[in-house]
């Protein structure tokens, strides 16, 4: 083997610069003698010749049950993914969408709207199902404790998304969606309100991560309003939050009371506005 492999090596480099030459020359690259077909480099009989040892040679490699037509699947795999990006690539600098290659890319992405709400819509079917399944929505492992993430991939998500970077997340989507008159949490359609009165009684009624059966300090709870961010104060008791509430005309879906205990007697309060 260690003699042959030089000579191969030998062989290789002057088929390589036969094949320069008649390109260069305009002739087809196989016969060197016919000028080639139009966008090909070869010419329509050699052509034939070739597509016809192609078909055979893919049949018989379809018959004895092998891949990529009896060709080295690693090779065919390279060559796939390197055609792939130049093809990308090309589309990329043309300023078209590197997905479909058809339409123009918008606001300095690489792919157009159409397919990335395709890829959104599909993203979404996903999640949902492997939610559902009690899975990881990442790799389909099982999700620990009910959340959405297994431990593998809860603590890679922790390391990698900073606590800025995620509240910049949650007031973008937060924004959105109020513009569309939308529920904030669920998405769902809503009158005027930013959560639907479910959202926002389990918005009211959520402990704290942090909350582990006894509360570091004395308890607190902060009034946020929804529509316009505005801190109407922090108090010590439900009784004072209520208060608030009274004096500012508010009612409980339309705050965001943040405490480090569980919220009792704002639950029972009616969401709705009574005359």
């Amino acid at each position: 083997m260690s003699d042959q492999a030089p000579s191969r090596e030998r062989a290789n480099a002057r088929l390589r610069r036969r094949h320069a030459e008649r390109s260069a020359s305009g002739t087809c690259t196989r016969c060197g003698k016919a000028p080639p077909e139009p966008g090909l480099k070869m010419c329509r009989d050699c052509g034939e010749k070739r597509r016809a040892a192609d078909r055979d040679r893919r049949a018989r490699a379809k018959a004895e049950g092998k891949q990529y037509g009896g060709r080295d699947p690693d090779l065919c795999r390279r060559a796939d993914r390197a055609r792939d990006r130049r093809q990308r690539r090309a589309w990329r600098d043309a300023g078209l969408c590197s997905n479909c290659g058809r339409n123009p890319s918008e606001d300095g992405r690489s792919v157009c709207e159409p397919c990335r709400e395709a890829r959104r819509a599909i993203d979404r079917r996903r999640y949902a199902a492997r939610r559902a399944a009690g899975a990881c929505v990442r790799c389909a492992e099982p999700a620990v404790d009910g959340s959405s993430r297994c431990a593998r991939h809860a603590a890679l998500e922790a390391e990698r998304v900073s606590p800025e970077r995620k509240r910049a997340v949650d007031r973008k989507r937060y924004a959105r969606r109020r513009a569309q008159r939308k529920c904030v949490d669920c998405s769902i359609p809503v009158a005027g309100t930013a959560r639907c009165p479910d959202c926002a009684r389990r918005s009211n009624t959520r402990v704290p991560a942090a909350y582990h059966g006894t509360p570091a300090g004395p308890p607190f709870y902060s009034v946020i309003e929804l529509d316009t961010q505005e801190d109407h104060g922090t108090y010590e008791t439900e009784a004072e939050v209520a208060a608030c509430l009274a004096f500012a005309g508010l009612r409980p879906d339309q705050v965001e009371i943040r405490s480090n205990v569980p919220l009792l007697a704002l639950t029972a309060l009616p969401q709705e506005r009574r005359p």
